[in-house]
């Protein structure tokens, strides 16, 4: 029986590249911020179809207009879910190859900072009461960096009109919606941190296969690594109020240093096609 996998916490976190990683796997398929739960909530509740009031419109049209002929009234929202998804592995989209899977276990859908929207997280746990959530989580400033990086692009929608202070408040937002859930024991759910994944991605990567009871073969694991070179950069120190401090505590973050915060990131095949396709403004 196939089951059901998410990403949770915030974007700007990795998620793409651990999507991609788990993407090698024969048996996962994780689509790239398809908006699947909140499509579906919208469909199976009777709303028109909005963008979510946290996000842009981006992943929900692009997902849409490739499979939304799929999506049928008369069923299930579980089974519209997984025809959805198949639907949109099989297409691919400028972030994913096309792919074919035999053997399917685990399919799902990497859009973290959604999924903290208590009202989409209780809509999937009615569907799927044993759905595992993954909670990649990545230093406040490194996430403030990157949604400055990218909105440098030409598709840059994240966050675009927060100051970094605003950015490093919102980061904490999500990411107690991640522990509130936690607390509350209804759901499987993963930490893993950014920066572990980037120095020792084969050892996560087993930590991830065992919690989604998976052979952690070593050519998996290898190809992995081999898409992996970590890399640090300097982030100056970022204003925080106390629950953001609070929260980067808990995960042992630190606030500020002399000389600079070190924020571990990761170049990789991923990154470097990325940039090609996003190319600067003025360019």
């Amino acid at each position: 029986m196939t089951k059901t996998i998410f990403f949770i916490g915030n974007k700007r976190s990795g998620t793409s590249f651990l999507a991609r990683l788990l993407n090698i796997h024969s048996k996962i398929f994780i689509s790239h911020e398809s908006d699947v739960v909140w499509i579906l909530y919208q469909l199976h509740n009777d709303m028109p179809f909005a963008t979510h009031p946290w996000d842009s419109p981006k992943g929900m049209h692009i997902s849409m207009e490739s499979c939304g002929h799929i999506l049928k009234r008369h069923r299930t929202p579980a089974e519209n879910f997984f025809a959805f998804q198949e639907c949109l592995m099989k297409k691919g989209n400028p972030w994913l190859p096309a792919m074919h899977k035999q053997e399917l276990l685990w399919i799902g859908d990497k859009k973290p900072f959604q999924l903290t929207d208590p009202v989409l997280i209780d809509f999937v746990l009615q569907l799927f009461p044993d759905a595992h959530f993954i909670h990649l989580v990545r230093h406040p400033f490194g996430v403030a960096l990157s949604s400055e990086q990218f909105n440098d692009t030409r598709f840059g929608d994240f966050w675009k009109d927060l100051t970094l202070e605003e950015k490093v408040k919102r980061w904490a937002f999500h990411e107690n919606q991640v522990l509130e859930l936690k607390r509350s024991a209804r759901a499987s759910i993963l930490d893993i941190k950014y920066e572990d994944l980037c120095w020792e991605t084969e050892r996560e990567m087993v930590k991830v296969f065992n919690f989604l009871n998976l052979d952690a073969d070593r050519q998996t694991l290898r190809k992995a690594a081999r898409k992996t070179c970590p890399m640090v950069r300097k982030q100056a120190w970022i204003p925080c109020d106390e629950e953001t401090l609070s929260t980067m505590e808990y995960y042992g973050y630190k606030s500020h240093d002399e000389k600079g915060i070190s924020v571990p990131a990761v170049d990789n095949i991923f990154q470097r096609l990325r940039r090609a396709f996003y190319a600067p403004r003025g360019l």
